[in-house]
């Protein structure tokens, strides 16, 4: 008699979210695990940079004012190195970031703070196909 085992659990996608404000970081990460989400957070786009696992992920959500560099600079600085995932992007300051930007097409989406929970979840289902 075969054994019968149970499926697998879905994977649960890999997010990677860069904030350098830690209350901010840290609502994202717990809204987003408790959807079924594996987040990896960093404080700082060059923490980011240095983590292998970013390139594993299927999302990214980086801030766009952040001490150092700004997420516009770490989205095409993980792009120039393969990384081809969607990308959004959380701002108070969306003029200053379309300026900035001048047309390029880099990120999915653009979240205005204060962030909305639900706008959050359903910009990163888009983005990594859960809708």
């Amino acid at each position: 008699m075969q054994e019968m085992t149970a499926p697998a659990p879905p994977a649960r996608p890999r997010i990677v979210l860069v904030d350098d404000d830690i209350m901010v970081r840290r609502s994202c990460q717990l809204t987003l695990q408790g959807y079924g989400y594996d987040v990896r957070a960093h404080s700082s786009p060059i923490q980011a940079l240095v983590d292998p696992a970013v390139y594993e992920a299927r999302c990214l959500i980086a801030e766009f004012r952040m001490t150092g560099m700004d997420g516009i600079t770490l989205v095409r600085s993980l792009r120039a190195n393969g990384w081809r995932g969607p990308a959004i992007l959380v701002t108070a300051h969306r003029a200053d970031f379309i300026a900035a930007v001048q047309g390029d097409e880099i990120f999915l989406e653009i979240l205005e703070k204060p962030l909305v929970e639900r706008r959050l979840i359903a910009s990163v289902d888009r983005a990594t196909g859960r809708v």
